[in-house]
């Protein structure tokens, strides 16, 4: 599926030897982070990355604690900063996204290209040399199944067409706002890949670059993969590593995201016959316990931010329906966040439950997850488990207030952006041993156990049924 992330029951290691990263802070200065005066407390996900998150309190007022991406800057002192900074560069917007099959064709090697990541299937050390033997068994595998979902939403997934047209209607709001600027889309596992998005802001000369993942929350499995091809592609070219470049880690406390989520709630409670009576089901789509927990991913964290904050809104506007927060799209041998939106469900359905308004709070664009997961395999289930009226929250799209509020992040952004990485950097490298006895060894015994795993019926039965 286009958002799954699958980890392998391996140990998480975070450390890989395709991509090598500063390890002190002063050197990760290519995670140009949106600030200004605010106070920001930063932590590690691990030895490769960090980033910055503020701690949101909430009160009556649902934003008066809650800072957007901006910290405690104005959106017309952004503005004034950007003014100055428009006459004088040439501006680039990129959109990140995963990318999805346009064709039933095009299944199994987006697969390949999903469970190669090395943010996805996190191998040990000793075992990243069967990176791609594993991506392949899982994809040919898999492809059987994930073809029966595309075929049942029409072929294959919308996700480029969408990204696409939200990529053009950010462009013409920044126009709006008399900011001129092009407007890249990069996807992470099919085309237009993050590599020919960057190859383009290359060839147009883009003197200032805004990067925007399209996932209001960060995980190191989205957001975090994506930033770490684009800060090896910066890395590497001299043009590009001079360029100021401000990342947009994460945006689901903004206001008009949260305002935008709140309206489209809104409207679909009016389309039950007792609104009051509504329970409001956000699914989330869920990551392995160890990403939290081993790797310090703050998804989890940032989700229930979210949804205290859409609540809160909600609860302002006079709307006081339960609600309640599962994670779906659980994949493979390990365990993933709970409560899991399958069970919770059928848990709903059976605790009495009879009107259910599903929310996909972490997806932006209609997609497999939506689509097919939601509208398909979790209504069915509902109506199954006693749930007798069912309605679903479309995904923000082209929402105008939202479109218009990634554009406001974007101008926020302008004033922060640094250059990604010094091109004369000395970097630290992985404190893998070279000593040739010790790698043949390795691969000797990675090879046998890997072998094991791969053929073992447990384990194909796992991969055979994500």
């Amino acid at each position: 599926m286009e958002a799954t992330a699958l980890s392998s029951g391996f140990n998480p290691l975070m450390k890989r030897k395709d991509y090598r990263f500063p390890r002190s802070y002063a050197q990760r200065k290519s995670l140009s982070l949106i600030r200004c005066d605010s106070k920001e407390r930063s932590f590690g996900l691990n030895n490769n990355i960090a980033i910055t998150h503020r701690d949101l309190r909430f009160k009556t007022n649902v934003f008066e604690q809650a800072h957007s991406v901006t910290g405690d800057c104005s959106f017309d002192e952004a503005r004034a900063k950007t003014r100055s900074l428009v006459a004088e560069d040439k501006i680039g917007v990129l959109l990140l996204n995963l990318g999805g099959p346009e064709t039933l064709n095009d299944v199994q090697p987006f697969l390949y290209n999903l469970f190669a990541d090395p943010d996805i299937i996190r191998l040990p050390r000793p075992f990243q040399f069967l990176q791609g033997t594993i991506a392949k068994f899982i994809s040919v595998v898999r492809a059987p199944k994930s073809k029966e979902g595309y075929a049942a939403i029409g072929g294959g997934s919308p996700l480029r067409k969408i990204t696409d047209e939200q990529a053009d209607a950010i462009r013409m709001a920044l126009q709006a706002k008399n900011i001129a600027a092009n407007v890249y889309v990069g996807m992470r596992y099919w085309y237009p890949f993050t590599e020919e998005a960057v190859q383009q802001i290359k060839k147009d000369k883009i003197t200032r670059l805004v990067v925007l993942p399209l996932y209001p929350q960060y995980s190191i499995s989205t957001t975090g993969s994506s930033i770490r091809v684009l800060q090896d592609l910066f890395r590497k070219d001299p043009y590009l590593a001079g360029v100021p470049v401000a990342i947009i880690q994460s945006w689901y406390q903004r206001r008009g995201y949260v305002n935008s989520m709140a309206d489209l709630i809104e409207k679909e409670l009016q389309t039950f016959s007792d609104p009051k009576e509504v329970m409001i089901f956000f699914s989330a789509h869920g990551v392995p316990v160890s990403y939290v927990e081993n790797a310090g991913d703050p998804y989890q964290k940032q989700m229930e931010e979210c949804i205290d904050l859409i609540m809160a809104e909600l609860k302002a506007r006079g709307v006081l329906n339960d609600h309640k927060l599962a994670y779906q799209s659980r994949v493979g041998p390990v365990q993933w966040l709970k409560p899991y939106t399958d069970e919770v469900l059928v848990d709903l359905g059976k605790s009495g439950v009879k009107s259910l308004l599903a929310v996909p709070v972490s997806f932006v664009s209609e997609h497999i997850e939506t689509l097919e997961e939601i509208d398909m395999e979790y209504r069915e289930l509902a109506l199954e488990s006693g749930v007798e009226n069912w309605g679903r929250v479309p995904a923000l799209g082209l929402t105008p207030s939202f479109i218009t509020d990634l554009a406001d992040a974007v101008i926020e952004s302008l004033p922060s952006a640094e250059a990604m990485s010094n091109p004369n950097a000395v970097l630290s490298e992985d404190s893998e041993s070279s000593d040739a006895f010790s790698y043949i060894v390795k691969m000797f015994f990675g090879s046998i156990l890997a072998f094991v795993l791969l053929l073992s019926p447990k384990m194909f039965h796992a991969f055979r049924n994500l």
